[in-house]
């Protein structure tokens, strides 16, 4: 009696324990979800090529607007993608990577995601719960490779397929014959094709394997958007439209994975019994005939992929939005315009923030590390938060839909043979052929021309953007050539500036812009302050006053 009542007791103290744990889990998941949302994500070291993957595989050459790899690293876009993401799953990371790199403006699909992001702000429980069952999915691995999974389906099938429908018929035949015969001659003839089968198992079984890891990632999308179908809230009513594929793929996928995982947690018994029923080939069967479904099937997952994603961009968009000081929706105009109230740089801990009211062409100069670049980078990561995610890190923006090109960081090309100054032109000859397909365009050009001398290049910047003044642009260039202002004197450009002043030998920036020309320099101000040889700063001073 005293065993029974301990082992009894014991059982109860293990499901207890498991079941308590498994409480603690999930609460420990809830305060961790509850605590990020608002705040400025963690730093981490992203892989970008596995983020980029969905972007690249769905991308339509057809397509005009995507951000390119020049302007992208210019604005730093991948730090204003990881000031951003607070995404739970592989997925989600994907697709706002995806819509930060693709500006064809859809005011539809700005308006339905709009709705998504207000409802999962406002509803703290239903985001909780949404977010739970997205770190379902995760960001294991191999789920970043999904797509590239699902777009070549027919290279994962496993060849021949054919052998091992009649390998398993050849076993249930001689196993028949055996169960009717019962001598030795059956026996032998059942032993053969028994390891025969056994055999082909265990040689395809690695190669099966490596591709049920996509199986498994597959199946956690169509689980997590089948309880979805089930949500009555209207901004999952768009899932509900695949519900047939969901059931009939989900009641497919879970028999072959079911089998697959529980080789991870099976005992030497129940791993016999799988190499045992292994020998009738099942699980090879199994896995083509989803496969098969799987390209039916194609056009409705990606569907899901994309709206899995959408559902967790909003949730972080949501949460950046909760995380910046000051942001606003974005108003679209039909005349060429950029119209921003106290913009900002949405990468800056503690901003300042500008007025912006431009509706042609502009040169914005001033001195060294006054705020020029980050500005004009403030235009041009805003324009595309505006066009894509609709949001602006501002009080208010009224802007035209544009596709956003820029000329900043750019850097010389040893591999390829290309100097500083054969860089420049490369990109620069990018956007005027772009503007030169009458597609409207911001173009945002720092220090044009910068790799050649002084004479040639302020020739040839004025030439350029002489060209360009007439064109269906806005062109905002930032120069310390104040020989361009007097040169472009009567063309459409506005002129800007950013200045500093001194006190008590320092430099003190105000980082504001100011309508008009800048005609101080700070750049021997500068040497004499860091402490250069007083000799340097006079000789300096004596031909700054010559030139």
């Amino acid at each position: 009696m005293e065993i029974v009542i301990l082992t009894i007791g014991t059982i109860l103290t293990v499901v207890v324990a498991f079941f308590y744990n498994d409480y603690l889990n999930r609460k420990r998941i809830q305060e961790m979800i509850i605590q990020r949302f608002g705040g400025k994500p963690e730093y981490k070291d992203y892989d970008f090529d596995d983020i980029k993957i969905l972007w690249k595989e769905l991308k339509d050459e057809r397509c005009k607007g995507d951000i390119d790899d020049i302007t992208w690293n210019d604005l730093n876009m991948n730090d204003v993608f990881a000031r951003i993401n607070m995404c739970c799953s592989s997925i989600g990371e994907q697709y706002l990577y995806k819509s930060l790199r693709n500006t064809n403006f859809n005011s539809e699909k700005l308006n339905n995601l709009e709705e998504k992001i207000r409802y999962l702000d406002k509803n703290k429980n239903t985001r909780i719960d949404v977010q739970k069952k997205l770190l379902y999915i995760g960001k294991r691995n191999n789920n970043y490779h999904v797509v590239t999974f699902l777009k070549c389906l027919d290279s994962f099938k496993l060849n021949r397929c054919w052998i091992y429908y009649f390998l398993q018929i050849m076993l249930l035949i001689v196993l028949v014959l055996a169960v009717v015969f019962r001598n030795n001659y059956a026996y032998l003839f059942l032993g053969i094709v028994f390891f025969i089968n056994i055999s082909v198992y265990a040689l395809m079984k690695n190669k099966y394997e490596i591709n049920m890891d996509l199986m498994v990632a597959v199946q956690s999308v169509l689980q997590v958007s089948k309880e979805f179908t089930q949500k009555e809230e209207t901004i999952f009513s768009e899932f509900k439209e695949y519900t047939g594929t969901i059931n009939k793929l989900t009641h497919s996928m879970a028999l072959i994975n079911g089998r697959y995982q529980r080789q991870y947690t099976a005992d030497f018994v129940e791993l016999g019994a799988m190499y045992l029923t292994g020998a009738f080939l099942f699980d090879f069967i199994v896995y083509n005939r989803v496969i098969i479904q799987l390209e039916e099937k194609l056009t409705d997952i990606l569907a899901l992929l994309n709206l899995l994603g959408e559902i967790d961009m909003a949730i972080s968009i949501a949460s950046f939005r909760n995380s910046v000081p000051l942001y606003c929706l974005p108003e679209f105009c039909k005349e060429n315009k950029i119209y921003y109230q106290e913009l900002y740089n949405p990468l800056l801990d503690n901003p300042i923030c500008n007025d912006f009211n431009l509706n042609t062409n502009c040169i914005i100069t001033g001195s060294n590390a006054s705020g020029k670049s980050t500005f004009i980078k403030a235009i041009a990561i805003n324009g595309i938060l505006a066009m894509n995610i609709h949001t602006c890190t501002a009080k208010s923006a009224r802007i035209s839909k544009a596709e956003i090109y820029t000329s900043m960081a750019i850097r010389d090309d040893l591999l390829a043979g290309d100097s500083y100054f054969v860089k420049e032109v490369k990109s620069l000859q990018r956007i005027i052929d772009i503007i030169e397909q009458d597609r409207f365009v911001v173009a945002i050009i720092d220090e044009i021309l910068r790799g050649t001398n002084t004479k040639e290049r302020v020739a040839a910047s004025v030439a350029i953007l002489r060209y360009l003044e007439n064109k269906n642009c806005i062109v905002i260039v930032a120069s310390h050539d104040i020989e361009l202002i007097d040169l472009l004197k009567n063309s459409k450009y506005d002129n800007y500036y950013f200045c500093e002043k001194s006190e008590n030998r320092e430099v003190l920036f105000d980082y504001r812009i100011h309508k008009g020309v800048c005609k101080q320099n700070n750049a021997i101000k500068l040497l004499d302050l860091f402490g250069y040889p007083s000799a340097i700063v006079k000789e300096a001073n004596k031909y700054s006053s010559i030139l």
